[in-house]
């Protein structure tokens, strides 16, 4: 029987340290490679800054409204005031009826609601009656009143501006209605320059008040405004008021300025020495 060839240590030592290819290439060390690095982003080019936006100015503010005229009729176109005066009263809105100036007026006069009766430029027409106010609305502008003007009772909205007021024997305005007010005017020798015993919201603006026997202003309701009101030679009190005045205004008094020196070489007669 042949023998078998065995194998010498050198070929078993060969035969353990030899792995096989396939188990030679394997990572046993469970251990995962790094991946490969990233190729950097690609850089963005900037934008170029916005230009700056110039501030708009402020638009101008718009205009005032024109005041709204009111429609005119003359009297002297009526045979009487009186169909003037009811004429313009069935007018819509507020009418001003106009006496001519220089003009004298007597007999009773009452204005209606919606309407003012004016005297024209120029000299203020004279009215010898009592005027009343006969409605809401109702006003007297421009006019010389001898025997003053009565406000009826229940009325508002009414208005006495630019008049002379004179009533040795009563009231200069004896008002019994609501929200009068009286402006521009002149009111003297009175018993009371006004005398206002019923309703609210009186206002006297830029009024004279002078050589007064009683009270220059009498009321029991409370007094809205005085503005720039001033009082001479008044017999009691300027203001007879128990619920008190809500707001009163008297304007800073303006000085005028010195006149400019006059030069040395218009002086009469010449510089000195």
């Amino acid at each position: 029987m042949a023998a078998q060839p065995t194998m010498g240590k050198e070929n078993v030592q060969t035969a353990t340290k030899q792995e096989p290819p396939a188990l030679a290439a394997l990572d046993l060390t469970g251990a995962v490679p790094p991946p490969p690095p990233m190729a950097p982003p690609a850089a963005t080019p900037s934008k170029p800054p916005a230009p700056l936006l110039t501030p708009r100015s402020a638009p101008p503010p718009p205009p005032p409204p024109a005041p709204i005229a009111c429609p005119r009729i003359e009297a002297k176109d009526f045979e009487t005031l009186a169909a003037a005066l009811e004429a313009a009263h069935v007018k819509p809105g507020r009418v001003d009826v106009v006496v001519a100036e220089g003009s004298t007026l007597t007999g009773t006069i009452k204005v209606p609601a919606g309407v003012r009766l004016v005297g024209s430029a120029g000299t203020r027409p004279i009215i010898t009656n009592t005027l009343t106010l006969n409605g809401d609305g109702a006003g007297v502008m421009n006019c010389d009143l001898r025997e003053g003007v009565k406000v009826q009772m229940g009325t508002k909205d009414t208005e006495v501006r630019g008049c002379l007021v004179t009533n040795p024997c009563d009231a200069g305005i004896l008002s019994r209605g609501a929200a009068l007010t009286i402006s521009d005017c002149e009111l003297y020798e009175c018993e009371d320059a006004v005398r206002h015993t019923y309703g609210d919201r009186l206002t006297l603006i830029r009024c004279q008040i002078r050589n007064i026997d009683g009270d220059g202003i009498c009321s029991i309701p409370k007094i809205s405004l005085l503005e720039d009101v001033t009082f001479e030679n008044i017999g009691r009190h300027e203001v007879m008021c128990k619920a008190g005045v809500l707001r009163k205004v008297t304007s800073p008094i303006v000085e005028p300025p010195p006149p400019p020196p006059v030069p040395v070489s218009q002086l009469p007669y010449g510089p000195a020495g």
